[in-house]
């Protein structure tokens, strides 16, 4: 095996190397690479090739340089040859000059919506009246979806139509390529979709993928029903249209300052993921979303208790454990000192349990099933309606006064 070296380009290896390899991948035919290995993150090479166009049978390996990137070809035989070298080499400062002359503006659209596990009818869900949050602008659908819910469950020997107003989200990304607004929009979706479900204490998920818009305007197909076909009852087709009379309803205020607040407070917005995420975990993994909503409000209670080295002697360099502390901190924000005392203890020590050693406390251990009849207690209710729920609500509460609250900056 041979390797040449063939120069050191003005290419930052973390910022714009994506860029420049999209740009090298069509500099060397456009069919792409038949194998692209990335870097390790501790200054191991970035590997791609041969191209797919058979033109040359060698791979260019990249290495970070203090100065940009430093490239060298690598080819099976004894010795170099120009024609597997050269247009390695050509294509390389090609990509060079391209970097940065290729932004432009991506316009994309997104449906979201609640979850079609949440059975409510349109009185009591309503459309969203057209609000921008942040760089995102929502507006209704105009369409009332009908949707088919399956057995999402051991126990659901049952089928169920849930119909919901979804929302249109619409975002702009300024970048070189379709491929890279993906990331950057689903980042944007999820944070939407949590302040969603944060304001209407529902799960609201993606709905679609994020699609691109073109010169006439959007793309994105709003299907009006979703599953397998069935009658509408009285034999009329479904035409997804929005009965009349159905309400509107507006996001609260707080949602105003809630973007710029998560970007300028990692730790609120770490909180709010995690509140997210107890929600999506709450219907198959009650145990999980406890242990997650808990964290969701430690997180907020971070806010009051910092972390603080411990003083068992002068040498340790262990931190204390604040935890728990946090957790009844943040509740204090909401609730009543009565309150926090009924309500810490039981949730926390479940949260140890699960934490700690694994111990499922809800019907995940039997796939949703809970048994029924008069003479039967479903063992799992006490859990994931009565305990579950509280702090459900309770962490809602705690998020939401403190993205109504002043900031760390304001407040200091």
């Amino acid at each position: 095996m041979w390797e040449q070296d063939i120069g050191t380009f003005p290419v930052a290896f973390t910022e714009d190397g994506n860029e420049w390899a999209h740009h090298l991948e069509k500099a060397m035919g456009g069919t792409g690479f038949r194998s692209v290995s990335g870097t390790d993150g501790a200054g191991g090479p970035v590997e791609m090739g041969p191209p797919l166009d058979g033109s040359v049978t060698s791979m260019l390996r990249v290495h970070p340089h203090p100065d940009g990137i430093t490239c060298t070809v690598v080819g099976d035989g004894g010795r170099s040859s120009p024609d597997q070298v050269e247009p390695w080499r050509a294509g390389v400062q090609t990509a060079v000059g391209e970097v940065g002359r290729h932004q432009q503006s991506y316009v994309w659209d997104a449906l979201v919506g609640v979850t079609p596990s949440v059975i409510c009818g349109p009185e009591l869900m309503g459309q969203l009246s057209a609000k921008k949050v942040g760089p995102l602008a929502l507006a209704p659908s105009g369409v009332y979806m009908r949707e088919f819910r399956g057995p999402e469950r051991v126990d659901s020997g049952f089928t169920t139509i849930s119909r919901t107003f979804p929302v249109m989200v619409t975002g702009q990304v300024s970048t070189y390529d379709w491929d890279h607004v993906i990331p950057v929009a689903q980042a944007q979706l999820h944070r939407a979709c949590a302040l969603l479900t944060l304001s209407r204490a529902l799960l609201w998920e993606p709905r679609s993928h994020p699609w691109p818009r073109d010169a006439t305007g959007p793309t994105l197909k709003i299907p009006i029903s979703v599953g397998p076909e069935f009658p509408s009852p009285g034999g009329q087709e479904w035409t997804g249209e929005v009965p009349p009379g159905t309400a509107n309803w507006s996001l609260p205020r707080w949602v105003d300052q809630a973007w710029k607040r998560l970007e300028n407070d990692s730790e609120l917005n770490t909180a709010l993921n995690a509140y997210y995420e107890a929600m999506r975990l709450r219907r198959r993994h009650p145990s999980l979303a406890l242990l997650t909503f808990v964290a969701a409000i430690e997180g907020v209670g971070m806010r009051f208790v910092p972390d603080a080295l411990c003083e068992c002697h002068p040498e340790c360099s262990h931190y204390k454990g604040v935890a728990e502390k946090r957790f009844r901190k943040a509740l204090k924000t909401v609730l009543t000192q009565r309150e926090v005392k009924e309500l810490a203890a039981p949730l926390y020590d479940k949260r140890s349990h699960t934490g700690h050693r694994g111990t499922l406390f809800g019907s995940e251990e039997v796939f949703g099933y809970a048994p029924t009849g008069p003479f039967q207690v479903d063992p799992y209710f006490k859990f994931e309606a009565v305990l579950l729920g509280q702090l459900a609500l309770v962490a809602n509460a705690v998020l939401v006064k403190a993205l109504s609250g002043p900031s760390n900056e304001e407040g200091e």
